[in-house]
């Protein structure tokens, strides 16, 4: 056999055998004044149906979530646009001048504006975890970015960060008796619930005000019931090693000093949102305390019959973790609402 032969067999071997790109997943960056941020689009986004997903922080990473099978479930279903926000997980650049929440809102308008581009004919919903949820409020409270969205999940958010909220989890620890936490929060913390004047992004002995407080906070229970359901060593490790994240920048930014967040509670805007919407809490969360579920579900403008709150009784901050086949049960069905299949 001749070797031009040859060349055509293999040529016709290999076009056979080539993977179309359309089956995978798709990696892209979207740059925006200094900053270049990942965006991860995974599951059945040939479906037109796209789940944008708020991760938590401010600075830690979208990372974290795929690691369970909840989120690999609703995947099936709809395609995840996971984004890493400015100066958090494995987003490059950082201009600590741009590190405010009004910026983070433009980053998030200039993310749709490339998703809308890449996928013409998609319908989008819009999720919130913890800092996500203050930051996926603030993008819903304008108007021309919630048009984009057909439905809105808030999970354990941070919609109210203000110094009521923050004390109530204070007194908590305290009242469960931490080590080291009475003199902390007597001699070094500020948080003043009329003025939500606070101290969250000073430093104390090398660590942001805020990073001890979360720490304390774990250490009462107050972020999961059983810490092994939320990560185990080999996803740790996974991630660590394995993964399109870079943890190790999620060390070194996170709690990220963003402005316009500590100290705020957007819950007397929450009607501006008036698009479908699902609340979801974990009974026994600190970090971001139960008692502001409640508020945050009567006060989105959503129709009654349009909205849902869902508690979660036997998680802390981490639904998607500690009740993984509830949580997925519950943002499939919401979603198959809000994100119908065409």
């Amino acid at each position: 056999m001749t070797r031009a032969l040859w060349a055509v067999l293999l040529a016709m071997l290999v076009s056979g055998c080539a993977v179309d790109f359309q089956d995978g997943d798709e990696h892209f960056y979207v740059v925006h004044k200094g900053a270049a941020m990942p965006v991860w689009v995974t599951g059945n986004w040939r479906s037109d149906r796209i789940l944008v997903h708020v991760h938590g922080g401010p600075g830690t990473t979208n990372g974290i979530y795929f690691q369970k099978d909840s989120y690999r479930r609703i995947a099936e279903q709809v395609g995840i646009a996971f984004y890493e926000q400015r100066g958090a997980g494995s987003a490059l650049g950082l201009h600590r001048e741009h590190l405010s929440t009004e910026q983070l809102v433009e980053d998030a308008r200039m993310v749709m504006t490339v998703l809308r581009a890449r996928y013409p004919r998609a319908r989008f919903a819009l999720m919130g975890h913890s800092w996500g949820g203050f930051l996926g409020s603030a993008i819903l409270l304008e108007p021309d970015l919630q048009k984009l969205f057909t439905g809105w999940i808030e999970m354990d958010g941070a919609h109210d960060a203000s110094c009521k909220s923050f004390n109530y989890s204070r007194d908590v620890v305290l009242a469960k008796g931490i080590a080291g936490a009475d003199a902390f929060y007597r001699e070094v913390w500020k948080c003043d619930p009329v003025t939500n004047e606070n101290n969250q992004l000073d430093v104390h002995q090398g660590k942001r005000i805020h990073l001890w407080h979360s720490e304390f906070v774990r250490a009462a229970g107050g972020y999961d019931v059983k810490p092994e359901r939320v990560l185990t060593g080999a996803e740790t490790a996974e991630s660590l090693f394995r993964s399109q994240f870079d943890l190790y920048a999620v060390t070194q930014h996170s709690p990220l000093p963003v402005r316009n967040f500590y100290g705020r509670d957007l819950t007397p805007r929450l009607g501006e949102i008036t698009i479908p919407a699902l609340v979801l809490w974990g009974t026994h969360d600190l970090i971001t305390p139960t008692i502001n579920a409640e508020p945050a579900y009567r006060a989105l403008g959503a129709a009654p019959q349009d909205k849902e709150l869902v508690l979660f009784d036997d998680s802390g901050h981490n639904p998607w973790a500690e009740e993984q086949d509830k949580f997925a049960d519950t943002v499939t069905r919401f979603l198959a609402k809000v994100l119908p299949p065409s």
